[in-house]
């Protein structure tokens, strides 16, 4: 693991207070850092999208070799007892919303000695949504000695940029505004261009479906042939989302749910929209799934609460007995209450299975 890092060492129980004194001395952090780094920047070596292990995910979407295709792609090693990188993730969180949308994906690599619950402690802290993971590696580029290390993935999966994020931000923007849109897996559309802009965003999906339903038909050639390509890989996506849904009922209820609203919103008035539609109307009038999904919700609910527990705790990996009964009485009736909510709603459940596991853990009894 990497424990290099500028500003000392900050343990995870005292990271908030620290965190203050690393924003008043950030400037000074990142400048005895950038040495170390502006010889990889200047120099990228051949490393490519293709050569990313991501290892085991803490937190944030699950990302496969699949999901990293024809994205621009930003991975950076990071460290929960690193000041400077905690100050870069307020930033990569920015992109992250901001352009996630167009196409770009956003992976911080935890790369020091740090427990997953410390890890996420720092990130639900910090606010991050983009995806986390642990013992990453990628073939090529692990020769850099200090952290924060940002690499930049362009859509055809070259890197193009290694070094300080701070210097990375522009090429990032630059990157993402010059790719074509993710659903186009690649393909620069020439008289069709204005699509690939279009296309960045879910919402305009169903109206360019239709324009290029139509254009296909053109008379000009290439114009028909770009516009054929779009209307099926755009197909081919909502048959997706909606496939999603369907595997999904059973084991993620909430996942399905939102695949489900994703599809019947981005392709609305389609074939796939109408279809997602209807699944969904299916699934409001079927008291059971609402039940599964309610008590879905529930223990998510749950599991958050489990979580402030262990941090409140110490972050043990497993609230022994002797630990369980330090959590007030008045909590444990209210947890309680929940488990045995979210048995009665779906006794077969995941959830259910996984309220009982906690329920268990923290030695919860029905009076």
């Amino acid at each position: 693991m990497l424990n290099r890092c500028p500003g000392g060492r900050i343990t995870t129980g005292a990271w908030r207070r620290a965190l203050v004194v690393v924003l008043a001395a950030a400037g000074a952090a990142l400048a005895t850092h950038r040495s170390a780094q502006a010889d990889a920047a200047d120099d990228p070596p051949a490393i490519s999208v293709a050569g990313i292990t991501l290892g085991s995910l803490v937190s944030g979407p699950a990302r496969t070799p699949e999901s990293l295709a024809h994205r621009v792609v930003v991975l950076e090693f990071w460290g929960v007892n690193c000041p400077p990188c905690i100050k870069s993730m307020p930033a990569l969180e920015s992109l992250h919303r901001q352009l996630g949308p167009g196409g770009l994906v956003v992976i911080g690599a935890h790369a020091q000695d740090a427990t997953p619950a410390e890890i996420k402690e720092v990130v639900d802290d910090l606010g991050v949504s983009f995806t986390i993971v642990e013992r990453a590696q990628v073939e090529g580029g692990m020769d850099f000695s200090g952290i924060p290390h940002c690499m930049v993935f362009d859509h055809t999966g070259v890197c193009i940029y290694r070094g300080h994020p701070v210097r990375a931000h522009d090429l990032i923007v630059a990157a993402v505004r010059s790719s074509p849109a993710a659903v186009l897996e690649g393909k620069e559309l020439v008289k069709l261009a204005a699509f690939s802009k279009q296309l960045r965003d879910e919402s305009t999906f169903a109206t360019v479906l239709k324009k290029a339903q139509g254009l296909a038909r053109s008379g000009d050639a290439a114009t028909a042939s770009e516009a054929a390509y779009v209307a099926e890989k755009l197909e081919a996506y909502g048959t997706r989302l909606l496939a999603g849904a369907r595997e999904a009922q059973t084991d993620d209820p909430l996942r399905a749910v939102h695949l489900a609203q994703r599809c019947a919103g981005a392709f609305r008035g389609t074939d796939a929209g109408v279809e997602a539609a209807a699944l969904l109307k299916e699934w409001k009038q079927d008291r059971r799934f609402q039940d599964v999904v309610k008590a879905a919700r529930q223990c998510r609910q749950l599991e958050a609460t489990r979580a402030r527990i262990g941090h409140a705790l110490g972050d043990p990996e497993t609230i022994t007995p002797q630990l369980a009964a330090r959590v007030p009485e008045s909590l444990r009736k209210q947890l309680l209450d929940l488990v045995a909510s979210i048995r009665r709603l779906s006794p077969d459940s995941t959830a259910a299975t996984r309220a009982d596991e906690i329920a268990t853990e923290l030695g919860l009894e029905e009076p």
